[in-house]
């Protein structure tokens, strides 16, 4: 089976990503690819992801049920607290990287397995003109009412990371629902924006300034996604 759309012209994208350092692929992957995906993400029994003082912290399906609502309002401000000063991000997860090493074989885990193969990562080669790729990490991700992801430019010193990219999973959704991905300038100026297209690939460089718009309370869906980045290991 073909995971990629074949009509799709990779010397004109590839000219895109290399002349602008990102670029936004409609209809990526097979129409079969893609809701085979968005099933996959309905299952999921999401993490939610964030920062606090201690940094990086994982609440799991069972633990965020559990939480009275004074709880829950507690966790809330302390996210916004940290935001207030720094970098920071709140929305759900499920690691793909970690699906793999676990050993699970359902289809999310067997997609992550195809993108560590040499069928995509060649493409990814081959659209951002950088032969040194040669992994790949992934994490299924959703944003919902009230999550977002300040700005910032994924540089990491432990991670060669090359290209961002977004593959986008979500049916029905309304720009003034929040969950944009904006480029920004030094100057805080927006540079560009993309929309979260049902089947399309998002890929911009490493590093990047960028951030994803605050999803408000009256959205009436979640922005789902696969999400991560192409690293030279």
């Amino acid at each position: 089976m073909d995971y990629l759309n074949p009509t799709l012209d990779f010397a004109t994208l590839g000219r895109a990503l290399r002349t602008e350092g990102r670029v936004l692929i409609r209809d990526f992957f097979a129409p079969e690819v893609a809701d085979a995906l968005d099933r996959a993400l309905q299952a999921i029994d999401w993490e939610l992801v964030y920062r606090d003082l201690d940094g990086d912290q994982r609440l799991t399906g069972a633990q965020l049920r559990s939480l009275a609502p004074q709880q829950r309002m507690q966790l809330t401000e302390g996210i916004h607290a940290v935001a207030r000063e720094g970098f920071q991000f709140s929305f759900f997860s499920d690691s793909l990287v970690r699906a793999v090493g676990d050993g699970r074989t359902d289809l999310l885990a067997r997609f992550m397995r195809w993108m560590a193969g040499e069928e995509f990562l060649s493409r990814m080669r081959e659209l951002s003109g950088d032969a040194d790729i040669n992994g790949v990490y992934a994490q299924a991700t959703m944003y919902s009412r009230g999550n977002f992801l300040t700005t910032h430019d994924d540089h990491v010193d432990r991670e060669d990371r090359r290209i961002a990219y977004v593959i986008n999973l979500t049916r029905r959704w309304r720009p003034d629902w929040g969950g944009m991905l904006h480029f920004t300038a030094e100057d805080g100026s927006v540079l560009d924006t993309y929309f979260p297209h049902f089947n399309s690939l998002s890929l911009f460089t490493v590093p990047q300034r960028h951030f994803v718009s605050y999803v408000p309370p009256f959205a009436m869906a979640e922005r789902q996604a696969i999400t991560g980045w192409l690293i030279a290991a």
